[in-house]
């Protein structure tokens, strides 16, 4: 039933939960991504040996273009229903409306389309696998609001539960129909499967129901918060997408393939870990503006043990790509370690400016996110457009390094005003920064030292990275609050489980 109250009707914790609100949200998400990145690196793996090197890149040539509409579909106007400290039902109903309309709108286009983007990259299979595409825009955008509004009232459980359900749909029907029909289909099918089952059980969970289309008094507000994190997202579109557009133009669709699986091997499950834990900390950090103490705390407090679980699997990963991607991947895939490796720099880098847009949007600096994008960007096609000349590798490298530039003046910017301070940057950000660097230079120079079996070997080398670094960290103080938070957590468990084992 519609539920019409004229007041404010999302509910948010009380602020003297929210530390174990935090707790509880990191320990679901780390729970959810344990379940979504294996499900990533299995479909990587999997899928590898089941499709051909075209098969993927048919995909990936794609996946940009369906990106980048799909900005346009939300329009930021998800934030604003996260990041806002009330709604109404009014105010509900018109930004649905307006995603609705804007994403049959796009499929629509994108659909009538296809065919020329199927002549820009002289493919023809592709015109049929983009209008099948198309159609999940329609079908993410009908549990879009509902999404948001279970990020708003903070049920980190539920939205692990649809983080994981839909991994594990996706995972399995693609598998399922590669093993029937090896072909580009069954990527597509296995992503039409997971975004329909992710709408249902958001529409399942969320007791809200949209009326008839109406505008009502605040949307232009929420519509212009929205407009600073979409263009955001557009700038940022290009830096992260411009590279397979230009591969798959310049070197086909096998060398895009290559590359493809070494980014998504290791550059997309990176990405992956950042997006939910967005979901857990801007709606928290959104109701911290007015203390900003607690709000600087609670962010480190997250900050430190992201970069605890991800940095020393970066560095280790990088280290010993040659090991790793033709143990993960095949021997077929052994050309795509050299760029993996490359990207690895960059994923070092990436872990480190990712939670900067939990600061963003948190304190409402959507346009100066947008400059910033807009900035980044501009670097980064720059270096695409020189370098793809020379190759799929000297791309990746350039991106790499470029990556590693704009590190410092991001963080300058995001700490000239806020709660997040310059002091941070020395005594919070650099002694993580190093820790993982010195993590990576090290296992380089001491890997052949490790045993020759592959498994063994990317087991040991991981363990020590993960020795390494957490000795590193404990010079500082700051890393030494990360390993006592460690500490923290895992006591926290073990009391869930105990509780879980009384009942």
């Amino acid at each position: 039933m519609a539920q019409h109250p004229p007041e404010t009707i999302v509910k948010t914790a009380k602020q003297s939960s929210y530390g174990s609100t935090v707790a509880r949200g990191t320990f679901h998400t780390a729970l959810s991504q344990g379940v979504t990145v294996g499900c990533q690196i299995g479909s990587v793996i999997v899928l590898s040996r089941l499709l051909t090197p075209r098969d993927i890149g048919l995909i990936a040539m794609i996946g940009p273009i369906i990106a980048f509409l799909s900005m346009f579909r939300d329009m930021g106007l998800l934030q604003a229903v996260i990041q806002r400290r009330s709604l109404t039902y009014g105010q509900l109903n018109a930004l649905f409306w307006i995603n609705m309309s804007l994403s049959v709108a796009l499929t629509v286009f994108l659909m009538l389309m296809a065919p020329l983007v199927a002549q820009f990259y002289n493919e023809p299979d592709l015109t049929w696998l983009i209008r099948a595409l198309a159609l999940n825009m329609v079908v993410t955008a009908l549990g879009a609001q509902h999404f948001a509004l279970l990020n708003r009232q903070m049920a980190f459980g539920r939205i692990a539960i649809n983080a994981g359900v839909v991994a594990v749909t996706t995972l399995s029907v693609s598998i399922c129909w590669a093993l029937i029909d090896p072909s580009p289909w069954a990527l597509v099918a296995g992503t039409i499967a997971g975004g329909l089952i992710g709408a249902v059980m958001v529409w399942f969970w969320v007791p809200w129901t949209p009326s008839r289309p109406a505008l009502a008094e605040g949307t232009r507000d929420l519509v212009g918060f929205g407009a600073g994190v979409t263009g955001f997202k557009l700038a940022n579109f290009f830096s992260r997408n411009l590279d397979s557009i230009l591969i798959g133009r310049v070197w086909g669709g096998a060398a895009l393939g290559l590359y493809d699986r070494a980014y998504k091997l290791l550059l997309f499950p990176l990405n992956r870990v950042a997006q939910p834990l967005s979901q857990v900390m801007v709606p928290v950090l959104s109701r911290l503006q007015d203390e900003p103490q607690r709000y600087a705390h609670m962010f480190f407090r997250v900050f430190g043990l992201m970069q605890l679980a991800v940095l020393p699997a970066v560095a280790a990963l990088t280290a010993m790509a040659d090991t790793a991607v033709p143990f993960l991947l095949g021997a077929q895939w052994a050309e795509s370690a050299p760029i993996f490796a490359a990207l690895g720099i960059a994923g070092l880098s990436q872990a480190l400016a990712n939670p900067t847009g939990w600061l963003f949007i948190s304190q409402g600096r959507t346009t100066e996110m947008a400059w910033w994008g807009l900035t980044s960007a501009l670097i980064s096609c720059a270096v695409f457009l020189w370098s793809v000349q020379y190759g799929v590798v000297q791309m990746a490298s350039a991106y790499a390094a470029a990556s590693m530039a704009k590190l410092i003046p991001l963080w300058v910017l995001i700490c000239r005003k806020g709660p997040v301070g310059f002091d941070s940057i020395r005594s919070r950000i650099a002694p993580l920064f190093c820790a993982g660097m010195l993590t990576y230079v090290a296992m380089l120079l001491i890997q052949d030292l490790l045993p020759e079996t592959a498994v063994l070997r990317l087991l040991s080398g991981t363990a020590l990275c993960y020795a390494m670094f957490a000795g590193l960290l404990a010079l500082t103080h700051f890393g030494r609050e990360v390993l006592a938070e460690v500490r923290g957590l895992s006591a926290m468990a073990q009391r869930m489980r105990a509780e879980k084992g009384a009942i």
